[in-house]
């Protein structure tokens, strides 16, 4: 990675305190991660996560709850293409790269996410993996190759929280330099109105997770624009936030336009992805700009959005 060319994130982030294993974990994770699958604990299935500290991971989540941090979805089809638009959008300033659903699905978990490490030793890497079942193996994947952060659908329920929280807490144990988060996407509007995704929430939170986003389904709002008119996902993020967002961030995502995520950090919420649309308010994917006007796009929403 050209640091130079990436040098507007660091203003974010001083990753380097708290990451220097990241690049070490690149070559050796995924025999790690085999190591701790012969030697996990036999409840880490379900057992509730322990109240444990691990700075690293605590620095992040701190700092997401009290700073403005910004994400860029990378749903791109092909491992080349994910690689440019996280270059570019690095280079925007966002905190955190997500290797979106549809590249991890296409290019796979154990290619993609030792492949971001590698290209970006020193960043925030989530794995939106949409998770259902099964959610111990697939968190293992992620933090063997040298993932952060594990996104998960809290359709799955609570069972799947905490098995994944469990794996969670092994890795943390075991390498206390590099963060280790789990993040739960709640879908709306299947899981709405407010006060059910309010719920939802809670559940989540008491299960262990680090963090909670709330997902204004891509599928919902293309067959129903009106969702996005009547600003239903900030609705709904406003009455999670003001339930829990003393205890865990609050992040927001569904297309958001600048003028959505503005009104949302004049509320006080203080996580936001950047789709493909880059912040644009008609909800055009645009991954296959040049990565100079990808930097662009994103490096404005973030000033936007920041006020700035």
């Amino acid at each position: 990675m050209d640091h130079k060319k990436t040098s507007n994130y660091h203003r974010h982030l001083n990753r380097r305190s708290f990451m220097g294993a990241a690049g070490r974990l690149a070559g050796g994770g995924l025999a790690v991660g085999a190591i701790f699958d012969s030697v996990r604990p036999p409840s880490a299935w379900g057992q509730r996560p322990a109240k444990e500290t691990h700075p690293s991971s605590a620095r992040v989540v701190d700092r997401f709850k009290t700073r403005l941090s910004f994400q860029i979805s990378v749903d791109v089809g092909t491992l080349d293409l994910g690689l440019t638009v996280a270059s570019a959008a690095l280079a925007g300033g966002v905190d955190i790269v997500e290797m979106g659903t549809p590249l991890l699905k296409t290019q796979g978990v154990a290619n993609v996410v030792p492949a971001f490490r590698r290209q970006f030793p020193d960043a925030l890497l989530l794995a939106d993996m949409k998770t259902m079942d099964g959610g111990a193996g697939e968190a293992r994947g992620v933090y063997a190759g040298g993932g952060n952060i594990l996104d998960f659908l809290a359709l799955a329920g609570v069972d799947t929280a905490k098995s994944i929280c469990a794996v969670r807490d092994e890795f943390r144990r075991a390498g206390p330099e590099l963060p280790r988060l789990v993040f739960s996407d709640i879908l709306v509007p299947h899981q709405g109105p407010a006060a059910q995704a309010v719920e939802v929430a809670l559940r989540m939170v008491e299960a262990g997770v680090d963090a909670v986003g709330i997902h204004l389904q891509s599928d919902a709002r293309r067959a129903n624009p009106k969702l996005i008119e009547d600003d239903y996902l900030g609705d709904v993020a406003r009455a999670v936030f003001e339930r829990i967002g003393k205890a865990v961030p609050v992040q927001v995502v569904g297309g958001l336009s600048i003028a959505q995520a503005k009104r949302l950090a004049k509320a006080g919420l203080r996580a936001f992805v950047i789709s493909g649309n880059m912040g644009l308010p008609d909800g055009n994917a645009r991954y296959n700009l040049p990565p100079a006007e990808i930097q662009r796009l994103v490096a404005n929403f973030i000033a936007e959005v920041s006020g700035k």
